[in-house]
C-alpha cells in the first residue's frame, strides 16, 4: 500500500475517531468508511464501525462488521466477545450463547465470557445448561458472586427451592455485609406461605442490612401475607418514616387497608403514591380495583383510561388488562355505544400484543371474551 494511500486512511480515521469523542457516531461511520476505502484491512476502523453501529442500536451492520474484523483477526477476544454482547441485545440467545462459548475456547480463563453465556443459555430456556455454566464458573472461582445469584434464580423459576435456599445460604456466608440472600429466602418462605421462617430470614436482612427500607416494606408483607395487619401497619410506617418519597411503600399501604375492606382509607394511600409519582401505574391499578369493588364504575374508568394512555409497558399483566376492563365497565354501565367502541380498540391492542408476546395465551383469552361481548350486544 502506498503511503498517500496510508496518509488518506488515517486522515479520514482521525476525523471519525474526533466526531466519536462529541458522540456523532452516524457520521463518524462514514468518516470510518471512508479509511476503509484507502485500507480496508483496518482492524481497529472495523471495530469502531461495529461499536458505533451498537450503540445506534443497528445490530445487524454491528454483526456484519464485528465478522469483517474477525476475519482479519480470528482470534481477538474483544471482537468475538463484542459479537456475543450484540447477538444478545438482538434477541438471538441461542447464537450469542454460541458465540460465547467461541470465546470461552479462545480462552478459558474467561470468566465473563463463561457468565455471559449462562445468562444467554437462561434467557434461550437452556435452563440446565445455564445452571451448569453457572457451577462451573463456581467451580473456577467460589467467590464469583453473580454465579450464585444466577444459579439460584433459576432453581427458583424450576421450583428446587430447597437448592435455591442452599445456593443462597452459600453467598450470605461469602459476603457477610449483604443482606440479599436472606431478603431472597424470606420471599421463597413467604411465596410458600411459611411465614413464620420467612420472618425469621426477614429478620436476618434486617439486622445486615437495617438501614434499607426495603427490609421494613417486605417484613410489613408478609405480615399481611399472615394477617397480622396491626403488625405489618406498624412496619409499613416504618418503612414511610425512613422514606416518605417512595410512591411504592405508600402504595403497599393502600393494599394493607384494600385487604381490611377499609377501602376509602385504601384509595387515600393510592391516591398519595400518585401525588409523588403520576406515573405510579401499580397506585392506578389498585385503585381501579378497589373502585370496581365499591362500584364506582366512572372513577375506576378514567383510572384505566389513564393506563392505556400513558403506561408503556404493555406486557404487564395488570396493567394490560386495562382495555379489557374498561370494555366490562360499560358493558355494566349499560353504555353499548362505548363498549363496541372500546372493545374494538381493545382487540387491535391485544393482536398487537400476541405480536410481541407470542407465548402469552392469556391475551388470546381476553380477546375471546371481548368478541363475545361485542356478540351479545
Amino acid at each position: 500500500m502506498s503511503n498517500k494511500n496510508l496518509d488518506s486512511a488515517d486522515k479520514y480515521k482521525k476525523m471519525a475517531l474526533n466526531l466519536n469523542l462529541v458522540g456523532n457516531y452516524d457520521k463518524a461511520i462514514k468518516y470510518f468508511k471512508k479509511s476503509l476505502e484507502f485500507n480496508k484491512d483496518d482492524f481497529g476502523v472495523l471495530i469502531n464501525i461495529a461499536a458505533n453501529y451498537t450503540v445506534l442500536k443497528n445490530y445487524d451492520n454491528a454483526v456484519e462488521y464485528y465478522d469483517k474484523a474477525l476475519h482479519i483477526m480470528p482470534n481477538d477476544e474483544l471482537a468475538m466477545s463484542e459479537k456475543a454482547n450484540v447477538l444478545f441485545l438482538q434477541g438471538d440467545f441461542k447464537k450469542a450463547a454460541d458465540q460465547f462459548d467461541m470465546v470461552i475456547k479462545n480462552n478459558e480463563d474467561n470468566k465473563t465470557a463463561l457468565y455471559n453465556k449462562g445468562i444467554s443459555l437462561e434467557k434461550a430456556g437452556e435452563f440446565a445448561d445455564a445452571i451448569y455454566c453457572f457451577q462451573l464458573l463456581i467451580d473456577k472461582d467460589n467467590k464469583y458472586i453473580d454465579a450464585y445469584y444466577s444459579k439460584a434464580r433459576i432453581e427458583e423459576k424450576l421450583g428446587k427451592t430447597k437448592e435455591a435456599i442452599n445456593t443462597y445460604i452459600t453467598i450470605a456466608s461469602l459476603k457477610e455485609d449483604d443482606g440479599d440472600p436472606y431478603l431472597r429466602i424470606a420471599s421463597i418462605y413467604n411465596r410458600r406461605c411459611l411465614y413464620d421462617k420467612a420472618l425469621i430470614y426477614i429478620e436476618k436482612f434486617l439486622e445486615v442490612n437495617p438501614e434499607r427500607v426495603i427490609g421494613y416494606v417486605n417484613k410489613a408483607l408478609i405480615l399481611m401475607s399472615s394477617k397480622r395487619y396491626n403488625e405489618a401497619l406498624e412496619w409499613i410506617n416504618r418503612a414511610i418514616k425512613m422514606k416518605n418519597d417512595d410512591p411504592d411503600i405508600y402504595t403497599v399501604k393502600g393494599s394493607l387497608y384494600r385487604k381490611i375492606a377499609e377501602y376509602e382509607e385504601a384509595i387515600r394511600w393510592y391516591d398519595e403514591a400518585i401525588k409523588i409519582d403520576n406515573n405510579c401505574f401499580k397506585a392506578y391499578v389498585f385503585k381501579a380495583e378497589v373502585l370496581m369493588k365499591i362500584k364506582d364504575y366512572y372513577k375506576a374508568a378514567e383510572c384505566y383510561k389513564f393506563l392505556i394512555k400513558n403506561d408503556k409497558s404493555k406486557l404487564y399483566s395488570s396493567f394490560a388488562k386495562a382495555p379489557y376492563k374498561l370494555v366490562l365497565i360499560y358493558k355494566k354501565l349499560g353504555e353499548y355505544d362505548r363498549v363496541k367502541e372500546t372493545g374494538e380498540k381493545a382487540i387491535k391492542y391485544y393482536e398487537e400484543l400476541i405480536c410481541i408476546a407470542k407465548e402469552n395465551n392469556e391475551f388470546e383469552e381476553i380477546i375471546k371474551k371481548i368478541k363475545e361481548i361485542l356478540n351479545s350486544l
